[in-house]
């Protein structure tokens, strides 16, 4: 039986519990039933009190809130079926990276246990939904940095259940939108995404999560349009902002803000710059950011897709290109008993190929408009 499913990662704080909320909900209004897989042990939200409000329940009921304290529906829960982090840090006396590291280790270990348990309820669910396809699976893996650059655990895990359950997953590595924001935290988000892609050695679909909030942190909260973060093509662009102020490294460049330029023709503040600019620490500051950029683009295998969680479009133009990363445009549509493929290989090659039109300069100059405050004659890479 063939299983097909999101691998979900990203930052403390990039919405990844958020994400698999929303698409569990999108993926069942389109008609592919969905559940989650909760492998983050440090996700337990409301945990003591649904502890207490168990042991008031009859056994009829605690499975149902056994998973309660989680936004979605869950498949398996790993903060309560196998190792939670709160419970590590208590007894081993560790702090929350160091417990969540050990709680990775310890589900690495023992993860022939969790791959019979995750068989164990798929053919459940499948006996109680009888001519049903099996589930389509997200599954929620904590986001510290520690897990994907200095520990093999999540790898191993994700290896042992693609080898031992036959699934097609692919990577969805969240970053905050507000990334864009400031260059430095993009450059090591960018250098992030790039790592986890590496490691985890599964087609990738990076994202820019929580997209319609970037239009809050003000009219010129990001130095280039979208596109430019969206394509990650020649990032030592950024270089000149890494200051906060969008004024370039070159003191003879043209500044087309007369605040800027009525700042720059003091002074003391040239003096100032000038100081700043030639210490030690600027100089390999400037340098090392400089080289994260080079090293992204030696890979060149990044690019972001855009999410507002909350519009199903954008949710829609995620799922059409993660289907076809995974391979599960290929599958066909399930009706009752009977799998209704198309027998024209022609018909399949071009549902396949249409998500290559899903992101156009049309597209881009929306979430422009809609979120940035930025209309498409505005901008000169969308003048077509």
């Amino acid at each position: 039986m063939v299983l097909y499913g999101q691998v979900v990662v990203g930052h403390p704080g990039a919405g990844k519990t958020t994400y698999c909320n929303g698409m569990q909900q999108y993926l069942r209004c389109i008609g592919r039933e969905t559940l989650v897989v909760n492998l983050d042990p440090a996700n337990e939200f409301g945990h003591e009190d649904n502890v207490d409000e168990e042991k008031e329940t009859s056994s009829e009921n605690q499975e149902e809130n056994k998973s309660s304290h989680l936004p979605y529906d869950v498949l398996l829960d790993a903060s309560e079926d196998i190792i939670n982090l709160s419970s590590v840090m208590t007894e081993l006396e560790l702090g929350p990276n160091g417990g969540l590291i050990y709680c990775l280790e310890y589900i690495c270990h023992h993860v022939s246990t969790l791959v019979k348990m995750l068989n164990e309820r798929i053919e459940e669910y499948c006996q109680k939904n009888e001519g049903s396809p099996p589930p389509y699976l997200l599954f929620d893996f904590p986001g510290q940095v520690e897990l994907y650059t200095h520990n093999t655990s999540v790898q191993t895990i994700l290896e042992t259940l693609v080898k031992e359950m036959d699934l097609r997953l692919v990577s969805v590595h969240l970053v905050d939108a507000h990334s864009c924001a400031d260059p430095s935290k993009f450059i090591s988000a960018a250098l992030l995404s790039t790592t986890t892609m590496l490691r985890l050695e599964l087609p990738a679909v990076n994202v820019l999560s929580k997209i319609d909030l970037l239009g809050g942190y003000g009219e010129d909260s990001i130095p280039f349009n979208l596109d430019f973060f969206m394509e990650c093509q020649e990032l030592d662009r950024l270089l000149p902002f890494l200051e906060g102020n969008g004024v370039g490294i070159d003191q003879n460049e043209n500044l087309d803000d007369e605040t800027e330029r009525a700042i720059m023709e003091d002074e003391d503040y040239r003096k100032a710059r000038f100081k700043t600019r030639n210490t030690r620490f600027y100089k390999r500051y400037h340098k090392m950011h400089k080289e994260l950029c080079e090293v992204i683009e030696d890979y060149s295998l990044l690019s972001y897709i855009p999410l507002d969680i909350n519009d199903a479009a954008s949710v829609g133009r995620l799922v059409a290109r993660i289907d076809k990363s995974n391979g599960y445009v290929f599958t066909g549509r399930m009706k009752g008993n009977q799998e209704e493929q198309s027998n024209s290989v022609e018909d399949m090659f071009q549902c396949a190929m249409q998500t290559d039109s899903e992101w156009g300069y049309e597209q881009i100059a929306d979430v422009q408009e809609r979120y940035m405050g930025t209309f498409q004659e505005e901008v000169s890479e969308l003048k077509r």
